[in-house]
């Protein structure tokens, strides 16, 4: 019997830069992505600060009001749930992300621009085995009626229900589920946009947040309809933004998390928590190596890996 190859961590193979404003900051950011070592993980490295940096990490989580946030020492970067679910949907284990500013660009309020970024550095194949956790046992968050869980599953599962009061949102599918493809994400989740109502916006203003909000970056609809030019871009598409949101959210933990995710009403904080109370228990997961698909799907334990452009790396 052949040995079942590991599948390698991935970084890029060329840097690439993005601007743009900050949701929140209404600040212009410029973002460039960087190739990183094995087992570096995600970090965030401020620029405009000296360097200081923080990693992807669920305990560095200091912020899920509107967005998720993170924070080490000096260095705070809100916004990077988008670009941590174009992250989590390409595979990539190591990367170093500098930004001259507090926050990562909401560009059009998606994850799609990030995996065409993504494209244009390419994948490129480490020489460490890529690493995940393995659900054993139900874990469960809850915050009222609100609720999000992990359960042992042989794929990476989203799946979710909202029910916002709001005519616009009761006409379009509240429940949906897809399994972590990175072909099914690029079509029928990334282009999902973050949204919210119009008579919150002077609010939020207030409060210093969505200064750099506009039409361009989130659907934005009054009583009736969505406010956007273009419409919605899926007849569904705030429940595929949650889906977005919570694939990002769950990566914020430094590493893919084989099982289902199921959330009932769920949001940046009971991401979190949910993650962060999984690492907590460690009788519910595990460690595991990956294996490439062709033998480890077999035995209902793989998951799908990148279809954009991957490159041994040199000397293999």
């Amino acid at each position: 019997m052949s040995e079942r190859r590991k599948v390698p961590q991935r970084t890029i193979l060329r840097a690439r830069g993005f601007a743009g404003a900050g949701l929140h900051c209404g600040r212009k950011i410029s973002v460039r992505l960087l190739p990183a070592d094995e087992n570096a993980g995600i970090v965030f490295r401020r620029t405009d600060l000296g360097g200081a940096e923080v990693r992807a990490d669920a305990g560095a989580v200091h912020e899920t009001n509107l967005a998720t946030g993170l924070r080490d020492g000096r260095a705070e970067v809100l916004m990077v749930e988008h670009l941590m679910s174009a992250l989590a949907a390409t595979g990539i284990d190591n990367l170093v992300v500098e930004l001259d500013g507090p926050e990562v660009p909401v560009a059009d309020g998606s994850a799609n621009p990030w995996l065409l970024l993504l494209r244009h550095c390419r994948v490129c194949r480490q020489r460490a085995a890529k690493r995940f956790i393995r659900i054993l046992r139900e874990v469960e968050a809850v915050n009222g009626a609100r609720r999000a869980r992990f359960s042992p599953g042989s794929s990476l599962t989203y799946s979710a229900r909202i029910d916002y009061p709001h005519r616009v949102v009761a006409r379009t599918a509240r429940d949906l589920a897809y399994e972590l493809d990175p072909r099914t994400y690029a079509r029928e989740i990334s282009r999902a946009r973050t949204f919210g109502y119009i008579r919150d916006v002077e609010a939020m203003r207030r409060a210093n947040r969505a200064l750099g909000g506009s039409l361009d970056c989130a659907v934005v609809y009054d009583d009736h309809r969505p406010l956007n030019e273009e419409g919605l871009r899926y007849p569904d598409e705030f429940i595929r933004h949650k889906i977005l949101d919570a694939i990002g959210d769950c990566y914020v933990g430094g590493v893919l998390i084989a099982g289902a995710w199921r959330g009932e009403l769920p949001g940046h904080d009971l991401n979190n928590k949910l993650v962060r109370k999984l690492l907590a228990t460690a009788d519910a997961w595990e460690w595991a190596e990956a294996e490439e698909p062709e033998s480890e799907a077999k035995a209902g334990r793989g998951f799908s890996l990148s279809p954009f452009p991957v490159l041994s790396p040199a000397g293999a």
